[in-house]
Parts: structure tokens; C-alpha cells; sequence
């Protein structure tokens, strides 16, 4: 006999309290400019660069084995089909709801990419925390399946350059050369020492962190001019600038990271301190335009835009005119060099990609968690391996490190979430936009989980999941999932701040706050239906 249905039903809601408090004390802490833009923008890249990474090696080390390789390859196959059946809901969308034009790859991206990981670790932490429906093993690892679809993500969202589908909707402003035409046509290039500008932007690309990326070791170099520009875009969205570099817009507007010092040059003042963070925390809540100062990178990714029309020998001061008439002789040998530079630039991207730290992190776990001896050095195993001197493995302390800072990664990945909510705002709504968001909303948190019902019942039933039950679980909580809200951050990686509305901005905003505003009702329902009827609890 299962369990009684108000029991599954209990356990379903019992995560979304938890989850929606964490959501709601951030959206607090963002409202009262505690959680600022740029501390937020610090706690992401702290999470993608050092807590996430513990987080995927201590469940995979500790939960996989080598028997679970056919789940790792089920679960990644899985990932491919809920991306791509996402994407063709939303192209559905565009085109039947008639959906504004200039939001076509911001829309694509909404079905492309869910909330993958932290709202599913969180379900599954908490269901397994009493022991009544999963213990606290399925539950560890459960997390390690999250941690595969999360990879499945990664690769397709940036090894293969997909979150780039977010700058087809501002390829106009991007594209647009009308400045940069007027300067050369009105009078002789001048040397590259010459233009203080562009001086300054040869020394760009020092590297930083990104939200979802990884630290790059490439010399700082200025960019190449007949480089192609969807590479070269992908490099600057991997890798940020510091503050000091962009001077297109005036530090008093744009607050980033590091420019809220006084005036005063006393550093270890107290009272400077405190004045700097309280005026921060009196001022007017920041809203999505301080997220656009902040992350935006449009006045770089134009200039470069810019540059890329022209031969690298007019950055030293030779006129086009010559240019122009060696052009047709060149043509055919420059797209050849560019068709074979591209290919290369794409396999470059791809391995680079590797190299992030979550990438790092579970390519290692998991060599670690399919290789017996390997494992036996971290967790305790069938396999025959002296142990330390408290009779525990030789290398159980890296499990304690990674473990006690792996798990501040939901909490605070929950608070990022809360903050970010808290700062989505729409300035206009496109007439008969409420379509497409109705839509949208359907598709993510309705059809998406009755696909996923049908489709990992019917692997089921093919003997893909074996009797492992919570892999099943696992890929159906996955099809339920609102949007993943770094899609906030892409779309302000290419927003002109100086533009008096920001359409691409409005419409994912509508969309984020319609399904957040229902998924405390869809994600429960799916939950307690996957439990009772598919899986017979």
C-alpha cells in the first residue's frame, strides 16, 4: 500500500513555503537596497566561481558510481530533448500569438532555458529531509541528476554560443554605423596612438568573472578587425571588463562595482563606510535600469561592431580609398581565411568552455566517482583502501570542505532570485503582448510538464530508467520549471542604457512575474500527480 494522498500532497507544498520565503526575504533585502546590484553581482560570481563547484563534487563523488553512466547519458539526452521542445513552443508562440518582432531571440531563449538547478535542489532537499518519501541518500542523489542537467545546460547555453540568440534582437542598434561612418568619411584616420579612445579600448578585455562563465587566459590584445563578430561577442560576454573602462556612460549614473567610494582618499575610515552604504539604503530602490547600468556592454560591443568593417590597417592610419579598390581582388581569399578562422574560433570557444569552474568541477567528480580506487580516497567504498588515522577515508576532508560550502549555494542562489524579481519592472506593455505572455506561461508551466509525464513514462516503459525511481522523478520535476532569470542579465549584456525604453527588457519582465506569480500552484500539481500516479507511492 503507497502513502495516504494527503501525505503526497503535503510533502508537494511543504518545498514551495520554504522556497517562496527565501524568494520573499530577497526580494526584501533587494527593496531595501541591502542586496544591491553590484553585491548581488559579487554573490553570483562567488556561487559560479567557488560554491557551485563544491556543491556538483560533493554529490557526484559522493552519489554516482559507475553503474549510473547509462543515467548520466539518459539524463543529458533528456536535457536535449527539453531544450529543443522548449524552443519549438516558443517559435509556435511567436508566430501564432504574433509576437513582437524585436523579442524573437529573447523568446526563443525563454523556452530554451528553465530554472534547472536550484528550484529542483531545493524540492529535493526538502523531500528528503524527513525521510518519508526519499531518504537523505536519494536525496544527495538526487542533487548529482540536477547536477548533470545543470551541465547539459551549460554546454548547450554556452560552449555552443546559444545565449547569444539575445543579441538578434539588438542587432539593429548593434549593427548601426552611422557615427562611426560620419567620422571616417568626414576626414583622414588618425594613428591609433593619435585617438585617445581608441587607446583606451586596445586595453580593454582585462579579464573578470562572468555570471555563468569562466576566467580567461588570453593576453590583453585589442580586438583583431576582421575577427568575426559573433566570436569576438561571445569573448566579451565571457569575459567583463572592470568599471574603469567603460567611459561612454558617467560614473554618477551607472554605480558599478567599486565606483560608490567617497571622494575622500582615507580608506579605513569607519564613518565613510557607513555614510556610503546608509545613503545607499536611503535611496529609491534600484530597479531593472540599475541592472542594465550595470551589466550592459553595448557601447563596447558597437565600437567593436564598428571596427570590424574595416581592414586592421586602418587603425594605423592608412585611408580606405586603397582599401576599396583591393577589395574585389581580396574577397575570395579573405572568406576563405574567415570561413576556416570561424571554425577554428568555434572549437576554441567550445574547449574553453571546459574550463569554467563548474565545468572543471564535474568532469573531475565524476572521473573520480567512475573510477572505484579514485573514490575510495574520498568516500567510504566496498573497495580496499587504507583508511586515516580517524578511520576515514585519506581525502574525507575535502568531502567536509566541499560539502559545507556547497551547501550555501540553493540558499543564496534562492536570494538572487527574490532580488532580481524585486527589480524587473515594466515600463510599457506592447499592445496585445498579453497573448504571448499567456502563452509563454502555458507552455513552461502546462504543456512543458505533460510532455514531460508522457515522454519519461514512455522511457520508462522502454527500460531506460531501469528501477531507478529517482532519476524518473528528477526528469519530470526538470519539465516543470518556470524561466531561469540570468536571462535578466543577458538581455541587459546588450541593452543601450541610453535608450529611452528597453522592449526586450519589458516583455521578459511580464513573462518572469507571470510564471513566478503560478508556480506555487503548477509545480505542487506536478509533483504530487508524478509521485502518486507515475510513480506509485
Amino acid at each position: 500500500m503507497g502513502a495516504p494522498l494527503g501525505t503526497i500532497i503535503y510533502a508537494s507544498v511543504k518545498p514551495i513555503f520554504k522556497i517562496y520565503f527565501i524568494i520573499a526575504l530577497g526580494f526584501y533585502l533587494a527593496r531595501r537596497n541591502i542586496l544591491s546590484v553590484t553585491t548581488c553581482r559579487d554573490i553570483s560570481d562567488a556561487i559560479v566561481t567557488a560554491i557551485m563547484p563544491c556543491l556538483i563534487f560533493d554529490n557526484v563523488v559522493t552519489n554516482l558510481k559507475s553503474s549510473d553512466i547509462k543515467n548520466i547519458g539518459v539524463i543529458f539526452f533528456e536535457g536535449t530533448i527539453l531544450f529543443s521542445i522548449g524552443a519549438l513552443l516558443s517559435l509556435a508562440t511567436f508566430y501564432i500569438c504574433k509576437s513582437p518582432k524585436t523579442w524573437f531571440g529573447g523568446l526563443i531563449s525563454v523556452g530554451l532555458f528553465p530554472n534547472i538547478s536550484d528550484l529542483p535542489i531545493a524540492y529535493l532537499q526538502t523531500l528528503s529531509k524527513t525521510g518519508s518519501l526519499f531518504s537523505k541518500e536519494e536525496g544527495d542523489k538526487g542533487v548529482a541528476y540536477v547536477c548533470i542537467f545543470l551541465a547539459s545546460q551549460v554546454f548547450y547555453q554556452y560552449s555552443l554560443g546559444l545565449f547569444r540568440l539575445v543579441r538578434y534582437d539588438f542587432r539593429d542598434e548593434l549593427d548601426g554605423r552611422q557615427d562611426q561612418e560620419q567620422e571616417i568619411d568626414g576626414g583622414p584616420l588618425h594613428s591609433v596612438s593619435s585617438s585617445p579612445q581608441v587607446t583606451k579600448e586596445a586595453h580593454s578585455g582585462s579579464v573578470a568573472s562572468d555570471e555563468e562563465s569562466y576566467t580567461a587566459d588570453s593576453p590583453t590584445r585589442p580586438p583583431t578587425a576582421r575577427e568575426p563578430s559573433e566570436f569576438r561577442q561571445h569573448d566579451d560576454f565571457l569575459m567583463q571588463r572592470n568599471s574603469h573602462e567603460l567611459d561612454s556612460i558617467a560614473s554618477s549614473v551607472r554605480q558599478r562595482r567599486g565606483t560608490n567610494t567617497s571622494g575622500a582618499t582615507n580608506y579605513y575610515s569607519l564613518h565613510q563606510t557607513h555614510s556610503r552604504s546608509a545613503d545607499l539604503r536611503r535611496a529609491k530602490s534600484q530597479d531593472v535600469e540599475d541592472v542594465i547600468q550595470e551589466y550592459s556592454e553595448f557601447d563596447r560591443l558597437k565600437s567593436n561592431e564598428a571596427r570590424s568593417m574595416h581592414s586592421g590597417t586602418s587603425d594605423v592610419g592608412i585611408s580606405v580609398a586603397p582599401l576599396e579598390r583591393n577589395e574585389k581582388v581580396q574577397e575570395e581569399k579573405e572568406e576563405t581565411e574567415s570561413r576556416r578562422r570561424r571554425c577554428w574560433k568555434g572549437f576554441l570557444n567550445t574547449v574553453v568552455n571546459f574550463k569554467t569552474p563548474n565545468s572543471v568541477s564535474l568532469i573531475v567528480s565524476l572521473i573520480i566517482a567512475m573510477s572505484p580506487p579514485l573514490k575510495a580516497l574520498f568516500v567510504e567504498t566496498s573497495f580496499s583502501m587504507p583508511n586515516a588515522p580517524d578511520e576515514m577515508p585519506p581525502l574525507s576532508f575535502l568531502m567536509d570542505l566541499t560539502s559545507y560550502v556547497g551547501a550555501a549555494s540553493v540558499p543564496l542562489g534562492l536570494l538572487l532570485l527574490g532580488a532580481t524579481i524585486a527589480r524587473l519592472k515594466v515600463n510599457q506593455i506592447i499592445p496585445g503582448f498579453w497573448k504571448t505572455a499567456l502563452m509563454v506561461t502555458a507552455s513552461r508551466l502546462i504543456i512543458m510538464p505533460i510532455f514531460g509525464v508522457g515522454f519519461t513514462t514512455g522511457l520508462y516503459k522502454a527500460g531506460w530508467f531501469g528501477e531507478d525511481k529517482l532519476v524518473r522523478f528528477v526528469s519530470v520535476l526538470e519539465f516543470g520549471l518556470p524561466n531561469a532569470t540570468a536571462l535578466v542579465y543577458f538581455t541587459a549584456f546588450y541593452t543601450d542604457p541610453n535608450s529611452p525604453d528597453h522592449v526586450q527588457m519589458d516583455c521578459l519582465a511580464i513573462c518572469l512575474m507571470a510564471q513566478y506569480a503560478i508556480l506555487f500552484i503548477t509545480l505542487p500539481f506536478l509533483v504530487t500527480f508524478t509521485m502518486k500516479e507515475s510513480l506509485n507511492f
